[in-house]
């Protein structure tokens, strides 16, 4: 249903903004209100107010951190261990919480997404 969260990279997949912002990351810096963020683009600092839909999340690299959006999970901080490519669904070891430590199978790529890099 709702899955934004401060603090998570996501990728902007409307083209009604044009090709400047097409299929670019952004930082979700706030939540307006269960469906709409304002965004700050990595690569040119924008700021953008964005509803949900036209916002996918994204998958990093193995080893990365990501937050797990939906589920019994939601909410907790974790690491991506690796990708089922044919069931589109992730392996996490949650790194938050009171299931820290636990490895969690078949997440659903929708269900989390890489988490900005704190400096």
């Amino acid at each position: 249903d709702y899955w934004l969260q401060p603090e998570i990279v996501v990728k902007i997949v409307t083209k009604k903004l044009g090709e400047k912002y097409y299929k670019r990351k952004a930082v979700v810096k706030e939540v307006i209100d269960k469906y709409t963020a304002v965004v700050k683009l990595i690569n040119s600092g924008d700021k953008l107010r964005l509803d949900q839909t036209h916002l996918e999340t994204v998958i990093p690299a193995p080893g990365k951190k990501v937050l797990i959006l939906n589920g019994g999970y939601r909410g907790n901080e974790a690491t991506l261990l690796g990708i089922n490519e044919k069931s589109f669904s992730a392996m996490v070891l949650i790194e938050s919480g009171l299931l820290k430590g636990h490895q969690v199978d078949g997440i659903p790529y929708e269900d989390i997404s890489k988490l900005a890099s704190v400096d």
